[in-house]
């Protein structure tokens, strides 16, 4: 109830912030201040607000960031088929520049009115990092030191600043946040606060502190790795200490209140639920599925589903009477092979036939893809419901029960802290040797779901159990999740490029955040079965090419391969985009800053390269 108050609180807030029309003659005198909302509810507003927009996160998080990520998979092939469409990248930088960052500003400019408020500054100074910070993960140089200023200094074209400088201003903000912090005490600290976490405030917002400066002490690995080192440090070795449990990891909770398009909802997984446009085809990718069912990863029960369009609300197939000899660790055919599996996931391309396609039959020239959803293409033929082969043939979606509007945000989670501690034990430069920080990773990332409350707890139940009493008797689900760790440890251990383990496991880890995995994939170039420019053999795909439907005929036989195409190069030139292009709106309006950020990070690229090919400062070359 507490909690439904304080996000009810900011609503009123973000719309009064909106629209108000009081204080008539403050504001003829100052046409940019903001209203008396208690800058309480406004903090819980800017905290929330950039987890809580479906419309933004299917567009940023789904279809472009975790398919740039390849982790997971959207058959809206924008991102897959490196295309651009401003519909699509636009909506994070609107959210973040238009919406949330001058209401911190104006609140931070309010509250220095007034003695004794320098933990309260602090903490805005702490969620603008973290708004920020995705905004330059996407889109490179950003506007910092002047945004959103319009409110209280009549800044309407902010200059945008070199990502190497932004991230240093963010490593000054933190550091002096984090003094302001630590003196002051937790009684001080409002409860209007969105950032959960068990532990005290004070306590909290020093671990928050400190992680975010570990992580962009890794940002700069590949950049600028000496400086990177020591802003590591500055998180790693601090008194105050870092997020190592999910104990004192900060996240932000859901409600239903609203609706999918109200201000309380998780934006990614209202749209995983297909509430807000419409069927989101949020998908495991090929790659990752594969990887996760050759090391018989625990976390296939929570995290993949088939999907159950009903009524056009995406949810997870619960029924388990409606499967047969259920084996979610079957891995689909590999090129040329058509296998009947349960779980398969979509291959990297933008065209249908060959990032989802089955198979070619040759009487009727014709190509089979698998279902989107349950019994999508059953129709008339009773081979293809679900309960018969169906099952078989459909794509393993992103599990609705799991990934829903109720699900917590996580802001930086004990998961990635220790696979980025991990990841600066691989770098000679970072001068970190910590053995069990990868474990603690794996352990963490397995642990993720029921540690913060995420739904899908009795899918994972049942369908583990139902794996036990249809296909492997002697299958223990907890013991798995000790092994899958295990395992892992070994990998590391055996491997002579640890780094890409550290890599591969922290990629896993952020199926559902497509920001994060967009990030770790342009920063590192890793996993290393990933490629940066798609191969000529990827781009076409071989079906196997049967005489008749082999699902409906049992005698069916194979007779060759039919090619189709799988990928089209997109605007690149078949190279993975290393960036978000700045939008449309801040083109026309911006123009001349925006234009000398641009030709800033080109360089010396030619024209001739499409702008989201060029590399990132802090991406991989």
């Amino acid at each position: 109830m507490k909690l439904r108050n304080i996000l009810l609180a900011a609503t009123v807030a973000a719309s009064s912030l909106m629209g108000c029309t009081h204080r008539f003659e403050e504001i003829n005198d100052n046409p940019w201040t903001s209203n008396d909302i208690d800058v309480k509810h406004v903090m819980a507003f800017s905290q929330a607000k950039m987890y809580a927009s479906g419309h933004e996160a299917w567009r940023s998080s789904i279809i472009m960031g975790g398919a740039y990520a390849q982790n997971t998979a959207c058959l809206y092939s924008t991102g897959m088929g490196f295309t651009t469409n401003d519909g699509y990248t636009e909506p994070t930088f609107s959210l973040l520049f238009k919406d949330i960052i001058k209401n911190i500003e104006d609140s931070k400019v309010r509250l220095a009115q007034t003695e004794g408020n320098e933990h309260y500054i602090a903490q805005f100074d702490i969620i603008k990092v973290v708004n920020m910070l995705r905004a330059t993960e996407l889109y490179g140089d950003i506007p910092y030191s002047t945004a959103g200023k319009g409110f209280t200094e009549g800044i309407y074209y902010p200059v945008y600043e070199s990502q190497e400088e932004v991230l240093e201003m963010m490593v000054t903000d933190l550091v002096n946040a984090r003094t302001a912090i630590m003196a002051s005490s937790d009684e001080k600290f409002t409860s209007h606060d969105a950032y959960d976490a068990s532990t005290g405030k004070k306590d909290q917002y020093t671990r928050l502190a400190n992680s975010l400066l570990i992580k962009i002490g890794m940002l700069m690995s590949e950049a600028k790795p000496s400086r990177g080192a020591e802003i590591f440090k500055m998180g790693y070795t601090h008194e105050g200490g870092y997020i190592t449990s999910w104990a004192d990891a900060s996240f932000v909770r859901h409600v239903e209140a609203g609706g999918p398009w109200g201000q309380h909802v998780n934006g990614v997984g209202i749209a995983v639920e297909g509430q807000v446009g419409g069927f989101s085809y949020a998908y495991l990718s090929d790659v990752a599925l594969k990887y996760m069912q050759a090391n018989h990863d625990p976390r296939i029960f929570r995290i993949v589903a088939h999907c159950d369009y009903t009524g056009g609300v995406s949810k997870a197939v619960t029924n388990p009477s409606l499967y047969h000899d259920f084996d979610p660790f079957a891995q689909a055919g590999a090129e040329g092979e058509f296998k009947k599996v349960h779980f398969r996931g979509v291959r990297f391309g933008d065209n249908g036939d060959g990032n989802r396609g089955l198979f070619h039959k040759k009487d009727d020239g014709g190509t089979q893809q698998a279902s989107f959803w349950k019994d999508q293409n059953a129709g008339g033929r009773a081979a293809y419901a679900f309960e018969n082969q169906g099952q078989l043939l459909t794509l393993a979606g992103m599990n609705p029960a799991t990934f829903n509007r109720t699900m917590p945000s996580i802001v930086i989670g004990a998961d990635e802290v220790a696979f980025l501690i991990a990841e600066a034990s691989t770098i000679p430069a970072y001068g970190v040797n910590d053995a069990e920080a990868f474990r603690r990773g794996v352990e963490l990332a397995i642990s993720k779901y029921d540690a913060l409350g995420f739904g899908g707890g009795d899918y994972e139940n049942t369908f583990s159990n139902l794996y036990k009493e249809q296909t492997d008797a002697n299958y223990n689900h907890n013991e798995n999740k000790t092994q899958y760790v295990n395992d892992a440890v070994a990998r590391y251990n055996a491997a002579a490029d640890k780094r890409d383990i550290v890599v591969t496991e922290h990629w896993l880890s952020q199926i559902g955040n497509g920001y994060n995995s967009f990030s770790l994939v342009n920063r590192t170039g890793g996993p290393s079965f990933l490629n940066k420019v798609v191969p000529a053999e990827a781009r076409d795909y071989d079906l196997p090419s049967f005489d008749k439907d082999p699902v409906e005929n049992a005698d069916a036989t194979v007779d060759g391969t039919f090619e189709v195409v799988l990928h089209r190069g997109g605007v690149t030139d078949y190279t993975r985009p290393s960036r978000f292009p700045y939008p449309n709106k801040e083109l026309n309006a911006n123009g001349n800053n925006v234009g000398q950020a641009m030709q800033r990070q080109r360089g010396s690229i030619s024209e001739a390269t499409h702008f989201i090919a060029v590399p990132q400062w802090y991406s991989k070359k």
